[in-house]
């Protein structure tokens, strides 16, 4: 189950930074009957597509695109992806919600904990700042880029600003 943690982990970089070269002008596939790949679907299909609610956090720039993906995990656990960014400025915040019950803990810095009582997990490198906790069951990560994934967007004080404002 460690594994399958790590390559999850492993896994959300590359998706965060396909979704950020994805043309905005592109119509995207709406067809989830096969899910084998992530595809960018509504925010309400997403919804309805997975057993948890999707809480949502205040994203503190203009939102110009949002997109959601449900992503495979071969059936061990629900996970979505939502991104929401500014094409204008080159601003993204990508949020990842999972409903796996692997106990292990996570990579990264320990951190502070949310007004929640959840210990986060600082995940940041040079090109993104990242969070990750637990809270009721669910595992949530918050990922922040600018400039196409050259540079973080926040600090991790303002990622944990942000977690606060779930709702």
């Amino acid at each position: 189950m460690k594994a399958v943690t790590k390559l999850l982990f492993l896994c959300m970089i590359p998706l965060f930074l396909s979704a950020c070269l994805q043309n905005s002008e592109r119509n995207q596939p709406t067809n989830t009957s096969d899910l084998k790949s992530p595809v960018n679907i509504s925010f309400e299909e997403a919804e309805a597509k997975v057993p948890f609610e999707i809480k949502q956090p205040s994203v503190p720039f203009h939102i110009t695109q949002q997109s959601a993906r449900i992503l495979d995990t071969n059936g061990e656990f629900d996970a979505i992806e939502i991104t929401y960014a500014n094409s204008d400025e080159g601003m993204n915040l990508i949020m990842m919600i999972t409903n796996s019950q692997i106990d292990t803990p996570p990579t990264g810095k320990k951190g502070l904990k949310l007004t929640n009582g959840s210990q986060t997990w600082d995940q940041g490198n040079e090109h993104v700042s990242a969070i990750y906790w637990r809270n009721e069951g669910l595992t949530y990560s918050l990922i922040s880029g600018k400039n196409n994934n050259l540079e973080p967007l926040y600090n991790y004080q303002t990622l944990i600003d942000i977690a606060n404002t779930f709702n």
